[in-house]
């Protein structure tokens, strides 16, 4: 596998923190970047601005160390270049990691700013950068290193970055074969889908003319009193008509559903279907033609409902047509 490398930029300020820098140049070479520090080119005018423009560029990531300087003042702007660089690599999209001094922490005179001005200058910047959900606190160089490779760890898992591959690493034939079975696989995965959409569509797909024949059903039924017995020539689709309209977005018990079918015969409360068992028949004949399913509710029973294929034959048979 292509190991990739990841090129970071190191901003802040720089005779007060080069040991600091130093520092976080080691970390980020253990955990396998590439600092883009411009050590020996510190932008302290326009024309190397541009130049570290550039060098922010081609950066993956890029890393703010500040201290308790603010650093040179670009006169057109009047912000510093340490600020100009922030801002840029913002405007580039490129993810940013900002590293501030605790406050508390005493340094030597000539680390520190003494003009009030530049002193809120300072302080509004680091505000703002410390607004970073990267972002933290160090209060000595072995704790920015501790907070450095945590952070840049976790920026190269969570942020993904293009990197840097050494050419000797990245083989075309490879690259192409892979590309070449992804593509075979994407395709084959479509071809199979197409398929599923078809078979469901088919599955689905319903005329109530070639679900049910016209066959009549001679089902008799008698009131609870035994004094008469009555008989009705209905058609299974017929049943289902009158029983699927009634289970719109329900599910019935098995006895309910028994109810349902009775009434589609003619038989009321004061009367039932002289055979016991052909309420059943019938469901099970819907369930066999996948216009009905069932299922088992605990403590419940078992309860009956349409299928999406059931759900559209019920539609067919109920809806006024045009």
């Amino acid at each position: 596998m292509t190991q990739k490398k990841y090129q970071v930029f190191i901003s802040s300020t720089y005779t007060d923190l080069i040991e600091e820098r130093k520092k976080v140049q080691e970390i980020l070479l253990m955990a396998d970047c590439i600092p883009a520090g411009m050590e020996a080119f510190v932008a302290a005018n326009d024309e190397q601005f541009e130049v570290i423009k550039k060098v922010i560029d081609l950066c993956d990531y890029y890393v703010l160390i500040i201290g308790k300087r603010y650093g040179s003042i670009n006169q057109a702007t009047g912000i510093s270049y340490t600020e100009m660089e922030y801002d840029y690599a913002v405007s580039q999209n490129i993810p940013v990691l900002v590293f501030s001094i605790d406050e508390n922490i005493e340094l030597q005179e000539d680390k520190v700013e003494t003009d009030p001005i530049i002193i809120e200058k300072l302080k509004t910047f680091k505000e703002r950068a410390m607004n970073n959900r990267l972002a933290s606190i160090w209060k000595n160089q072995g704790d920015l290193a501790g907070e450095v490779a945590i952070a840049i760890m976790k920026a190269k898992n969570e942020i993904v970055r293009p990197g840097w591959v050494r050419g000797s690493d990245f083989n075309p034939e490879e690259n192409l074969k892979k590309i070449n079975n992804l593509q075979e696989e994407n395709k084959r995965l479509s071809d199979e889908n197409a398929e599923l959409q078809k078979s469901l569509e088919e599955f689905t797909n319903v005329n109530a003319d070639l679900e049910f024949d016209d066959a009549k059903l001679h089902i008799s039924y008698k009131n609870y009193g035994g004094n008469y017995t009555s008989y009705k020539d209905i058609t299974l689709k017929e049943i289902f008509a009158f029983v699927s309209i009634n289970l719109i977005n329900v599910s019935v018990s098995s006895s309910g559903l028994e109810d349902y079918i009775a009434q589609a015969v003619g038989a009321s409360s004061s009367v039932y279907l002289t055979d016991k068992t052909i309420a059943k028949k019938i469901y099970n004949q819907f369930i066999a033609l996948n216009l009905m399913h069932t299922k088992w509710v605990e403590g419940k029973g078992l309860y009956i409902g349409l299928t999406r294929k059931g759900a559209k034959l019920r539609d067919e048979l109920n809806l006024f047509k045009k």
